[in-house]
């Protein structure tokens, strides 16, 4: 059940982009201020992700999510509002910079029940993470389809009713199931200490680190894969190309949770970060559709393993350091999101001026120089608290 409210809120979340975009667009008759208002929304749910997940961490994930649930759900409700009765644009920034702050991490949360539900059958999390990741990719791809069809058959605001009533939904599911219920808050384990912040630990900045520079890649192919189409002259095409990636980071997922794993997650982590770098290179040699969509299925093959590795690591470092963990896995996410929109934006400005070769290599530049960084950094990602009394385990850190 938690599972399931988890999927539909991150449904909500993968219909939302092209749901607002048409409606706010509808409304006003301005892709412009449609463009501001979902910008304004993005802006502030992934600047205040880290305090929501802190939220979650304190007060436990049923009474942290209502909280959170029903301010974004009026949020929503009032940017709809405004947007058809007339309202100026600074009214509908408000508005969707409101409800961002108040965005529900469900995702994260369900990483972190994931954990608490297998901490007896450590062995079986790397499958139930490469589950999530899966299901994670099927659902922002099935997202904007289903945003289109909505919006196709019956109009944009159809489509932003529909995004609430999911994120309604998946939450009653996720804080009516018996192992959420069952999940304790991160205070109730420890009175006299409560939970450590993530970023203080160095492994966790590693973590960051990487994923910030892999979302900037990811970001850099979701633009630079459609233009390659384009110029191709099939414009159509640019949507197989990222359907090719997504289908290779689905295919790894499944691989990944298959195997049952004989080296450590350190050891995978940096593997993984290799191989997505040198998956990248044979991008910048071709603009060839057919050779480009290859080689973007073997890029995806490395992003959901290196997910979940991710969330693998974090949960280590959590549960040795006692740090708060839907904040730390949330951090992964951010990271991954804050790298993607600058990639994003970096791309629309390199593909005008220089074209798609340079941009890419661009791109491979900076997963190069991720790749550098984790490796020397690498060592932070193991913490050894087996002599230690759970005190000092928050400062006993490489670094």
């Amino acid at each position: 059940m938690p599972l399931l409210g988890s999927c539909l809120a991150r449904m909500s979340f993968a219909v939302l982009p092209l749901s607002l975009l048409l409606s706010v667009r509808n409304a006003t008759g301005s892709f412009a201020v449609a463009g501001l208002t979902s910008g304004a929304l993005s802006a502030t749910l992934t600047l205040f992700a880290p305090a929501r997940a802190r939220l979650i961490d304190r007060k436990g994930s049923r009474t942290g999510l209502i909280w959170l649930t029903v301010p974004y759900l009026l949020g929503l409700a009032a940017l709809i509002t405004l947007a058809e009765t007339g309202a100026p644009t600074a009214a509908l920034l408000s508005a969707a910079a409101v409800a961002g702050v108040f965005a529900p991490p469900l995702g994260p949360t369900m990483r972190v029940l994931w954990a608490k539900i297998l901490h007896r059958r450590q062995p079986l999390l790397p499958t139930a993470y490469a589950l999530d990741s899966v299901t994670e990719e099927v659902v922002f791809t099935m997202g904007p389809l289903l945003a289109g069809g909505l919006i196709a058959v019956a109009a944009p605001l159809a489509s932003m009713i529909t995004v609430m009533a999911l994120i309604a939904a998946g939450t009653v599911c996720f804080v009516l199931s018996a192992a959420t219920a069952a999940a304790p808050s991160s205070d109730t384990l420890d009175q006299d200490r409560p939970p450590g912040r993530p970023m203080a630990l160095p492994g966790m900045r590693t973590i960051v680190l990487s994923f910030g520079g892999v979302g900037l890649v990811i970001g850099v192919l979701q633009v630079a894969l459609p233009f390659i189409a384009e110029r191709a002259g099939s414009p159509s095409g640019g949507g197989v190309l990222l359907a090719l990636l997504s289908a290779g980071s689905a295919v790894g997922g499944l691989t990944y949770g298959r195997i049952s794993w004989r080296s450590t997650p350190v050891q995978r982590f940096a593997g993984l970060v290799i191989g997505f770098t040198l998956t990248v290179l044979p991008l910048c040699l071709t603009e060839s559709p057919a050779l480009v969509g290859v080689f973007a299925f073997l890029v995806g093959l490395s992003l959901a393993p290196l997910f979940i590795t991710a969330y693998l690591l974090v949960n280590d470092l959590v549960r040795a350091s006692r740090t708060a963990p839907t904040e730390a896995n949330t951090w992964v996410s951010t990271a991954n999101n804050g790298g993607f929109a600058a990639g994003s934006a970096a791309a629309g400005v390199l593909l005008e001026f220089r074209g798609p070769t340079l941009t890419v290599t661009a791109a491979f530049a900076v997963a190069a120089a991720i790749t550098v960084v984790t490796i020397l950094r690498r060592r932070t990602l193991v913490l050894d608290t087996a002599n230690l009394e759970p005190s000092e385990a928050k400062t006993t850190w490489p670094v």
